[in-house]
C-alpha cells in the first residue's frame, strides 16, 4: 500500500551541516576524563537541538615545527546557516577549554574546512 506524503513545500534551503573534531586528550597528553568530554559535547549540540556522533576518529597534524596526534570524536551538527557565528565560538570554547592551539571546522556545502585558532 503506497501512502500518501504531504507535498514537498519549497523554501530557500538555510540548513547547514557543520562537523568538528573533539579531542580525547589535551596538548600536553594529558586524558580529557570522559565526563568532561561528555559535558563538553553535550554543551556544544544541545543549543542546536540535536548531533550525530560518528565515533571516534585518529588525525595527524603539525603547527609550529610540532607532530600532534589526536584521538577525537567525531561530531555532527545541522543548524540554520545564520547561526554559524554561534557554532564556530562554541567550537573555540571547547578547544580553550581542552587547551587546544586551533580545532577542526568544517561546513558541508556552504564554506568547506576551517581551521579554528584558538590560542
Amino acid at each position: 500500500m503506497l501512502s500518501r506524503q504531504a507535498p514537498f513545500r519549497l523554501r530557500k534551503h538555510r540548513e547547514v551541516k557543520f562537523t568538528t573534531l573533539i579531542p580525547t586528550t589535551r596538548n600536553d597528553g594529558s586524558a580529557v576524563r570522559p565526563s568532561v568530554l561528555a559535558r563538553l559535547i553535550q554543551s556544544l549540540w544541545r543549543p542546536f537541538g540535536g548531533m550525530t556522533n560518528e565515533g571516534l576518529v585518529t588525525g595527524h597534524w603539525i603547527d609550529d615545527d610540532t607532530e600532534f596526534q589526536d584521538v577525537c570524536v567525531k561530531v555532527s551538527i545541522e543548524c540554520d546557516r545564520d547561526r554559524l557565528h554561534e557554532a564556530i565560538k562554541a567550537v573555540r570554547q571547547i578547544g580553550h577549554k581542552l587547551g587546544q592551539r586551533a580545532m577542526y571546522f568544517e561546513v558541508s556545502g556552504y564554506d568547506g574546512v576551517q581551521i579554528l585558532r584558538v590560542q
